[in-house]
């Protein structure tokens, strides 16, 4: 991983190589920030500069044994520790190692992923995933090792608020005496829940959101799409690549949506439970997966925001048209005062739960019979 392949964070990858090059290199650093400012390829880019044996003025050369081991992940002195859990072929005490032909694909492939993504990577859709005391017996088994190759042995512990207690107690005396020539770099977004002895014995380093500007630069060259569209989604990416991305999927996907959103909804008000049950077969398909589950919950609570704007407000403020807007015609009279609390909940509580790998089927269904006694209630007339 390459520094100039990162999305914007000058300043702070001109910090990193400065640490470099002035030899204050601290052994245990934290890097804290959202998948999407860059955390991940940040420290991996880091860590290749580190051992790079051709350091260029602003980045790795790319181009020597090192940097060439780096760039598939294979560097004999880098290792990594993540989430995991058991899956299919992973029965008990899962570790790293047994998921790291799979980790390597992910990098490869996306140089920005979440921890949703991951799980499906390694298909714990349904489950939780964790950094245990099995894991930190297998890091310290790594560290207590010479460097094979380069100066310093370097270990990236991606999503460090997952370890348990148990690694965490673990990891503490090798993060506050590393043997010889070893950097531990921490990767976490949420650092009050990491052990507060933990954190006190690393130097911080905060990742902030990427600028605006470098989003609008990283679509219109990767994503190549207009420029218009372009600044659009990076003024409502808040800094994240991963949020731009959605975004950019999101209007991809708006069609399909409405589609969607129009056959449900005429299914739970007909209380026809055999095309509500077709309609939850087709979105609890694995085909169709989490990220885009969230992505229609998202796209249902602005129509019924719509319907509740159409209703109430001035017309300006109305942002459906064509055939979106025909139908909100129709259906802005079902969403009303009496009943748009119960939905907003109903959708923000599914929202909250297929991110927390729900059983997609019960919740879905369980909507919909929900929705179909709301779409029934009636709208509060007054007497004059």
């Amino acid at each position: 991983m390459l520094f100039k392949d990162i999305v914007g964070q000058q300043n702070l990858k001109n910090r990193l190589i400065q640490t470099v090059n002035e030899g204050r290199i601290s052994h245990a650093q934290l890097f804290v920030g959202k998948s999407g400012f860059g955390t991940l390829p940040l420290a991996i880019a880091y860590a290749q500069y580190i051992t790079c044996k051709n350091k260029q003025e602003g980045d790795s050369c790319g181009a020597c044994t090192s940097c060439i081991k780096f760039n598939k992940l294979a560097h004999p002195d880098l290792h990594f520790s993540f989430p995991v859990s058991t899956n299919s072929s992973v029965k008990a005490k899962p570790v790293s190692n047994d998921f790291m032909q799979d980790w390597r694909e992910l990098n490869l492939q996306k140089t920005y992923f979440d921890l949703d993504e991951w799980h499906e990577k390694i298909d714990i859709v349904q489950k939780q995933s964790l950094i245990s005391v099995h894991e930190s017996h297998e890091v310290i088994k790594k560290l207590t090792l010479k460097p094979f190759e380069a100066e310093y042995k370097m270990l990236l512990i991606w999503k460090a608020e997952h370890m348990n207690a148990s690694a965490s107690n673990k990891l503490l005396k090798l993060i506050e005496e590393p043997t010889g020539k070893t950097i531990i770099i921490l990767i976490a977004e949420d650092e009050e829940a990491l052990l507060k002895t933990i954190t006190s014995r690393t130097q911080l380093i905060r990742v902030p959101p990427i600028a605006q500007e470098d989003i609008k630069k990283y679509l219109e060259q990767k994503e190549q799409i207009g420029v218009e569209k372009a600044n659009q989604i990076a003024a409502l990416a808040e800094g994240d690549v991963l949020v731009a991305d959605e975004k950019l999927h999101y209007s991809e996907d708006q069609e399909m949506f409405f589609n969607l959103f129009v056959t449900w909804m005429r299914g739970c008000y007909e209380a026809n439970v055999e095309k509500m049950h077709t309609w939850v077969e087709q979105v609890s398909d694995r085909k169709f997966g989490r990220e885009r589950q969230k992505r229609f919950l998202e796209y249902a609570l602005e129509v019924m925001r719509e319907g509740m704007i159409r209703n109430y407000s001035e017309n300006g403020l109305q942002r459906f048209d064509g055939a979106e807007g025909n139908f909100m015609k129709k259906f802005a009279p079902f969403v009303h005062e009496n009943n748009v609390f119960g939905i907003m909940e109903i959708l923000n509580e599914a929202h909250y739960h297929v991110s927390r790998n729900a059983y997609a089927k019960i919740l879905f269904m369980d909507m919909s019979m929900k929705f179909a006694n709301l779409l029934k209630v009636k709208k509060r007339t007054f007497v004059s």
